[in-house]
């Protein structure tokens, strides 16, 4: 999984089909048809169908796997019943066996020792509520979680200062001349931000580029550098958004 990351490849895709390879394996037969309307090999994110049953399934199950959920709640999430869905949680942890046995062990190692995780820019946090399974699976959302949220604040402040080191004349900081310092920031949403820019394929790929080159900063987890990768999309308006690729 670290490889596809670095390499840049589609994560839950490549989830879904491992998934597949091993329910093909097993004769596992999952309801909703899944991972039965064509071989797993052909999987492709741009096929709607696929997007929206395999990859959804599997983007929820790297999420919700992650953060420890059961087999009661990891159903909800995804709507399987409580025996189909304990199913893809053994599929998946047996995939990735380094969830439970090296991320979730770590973290029970922190709260049984200090009560405190750090997160990899710094952000410290103290779980006092009663030790149990609930606080453990708190814990393992909150390291990802807080890490991709100050990531994006660290990203959205940064947006806001593009411009602020090119500007030589002193000037009064009125909330008009703090907003002129940077792009036009309309939206922050845990892992993405929206900018409003006029419609000028230069202004465009002049303000992606910048964008990301500020966003994807290096964190140095656990003495590994990470750089997590800014997707782009554009687009008229928030529900008519196609990808775009800075080149």
């Amino acid at each position: 999984m670290k490889t596809w990351f670095e390499r840049g490849e589609d994560i839950h895709l490549n989830v879904a089909k491992l998934i597949g390879q091993t329910v093909e394996k097993h004769g596992i037969i999952l309801p909703k048809g899944l991972w039965r309307r064509k071989p797993w090999q052909e999987l492709d994110a741009s096929d709607p169908l696929d997007h929206d049953n395999e990859r959804d399934l599997a983007k929820r199950t790297v999420h919700a796997n992650t953060n420890g959920q059961g087999p009661i709640q990891f159903g909800i999430i995804t709507g399987l019943p409580v025996k189909y869905a304990t199913i893809v949680q053994d599929v998946y942890h047996t995939l990735f066996p380094e969830i439970r046995g090296n991320y979730h062990r770590w973290i029970r190692e922190q709260l049984q020792t200090t009560r405190t995780l750090t997160n990899p820019l710094g952000w410290k946090r103290t779980f006092y509520d009663i030790y149990g399974p609930a606080l453990e699976r708190e814990a393992y959302a909150w390291y990802p979680q807080s890490t991709i949220g100050l990531l994006t604040v660290r990203t959205w402040r940064h947006c806001c200062e593009a411009f602020r080191y090119n500007i030589q004349t002193p000037k009064i900081w009125t909330p008009a001349a703090i907003r002129g310092q940077g792009y036009d920031l309309q939206l922050q949403v845990h892992d993405s931000i929206g900018v409003c820019l006029d419609n000028n394929p230069r202004v465009i790929r002049e303000a992606a580029r910048t964008i990301k080159k500020i966003a994807e900063y290096p964190m140095i987890i656990k003495g590994e550098t990470l750089v997590v990768p800014m997707d782009f999309k554009v687009g008229p308006s928030w529900g008519q958004l196609k990808e775009y690729h800075v080149d």
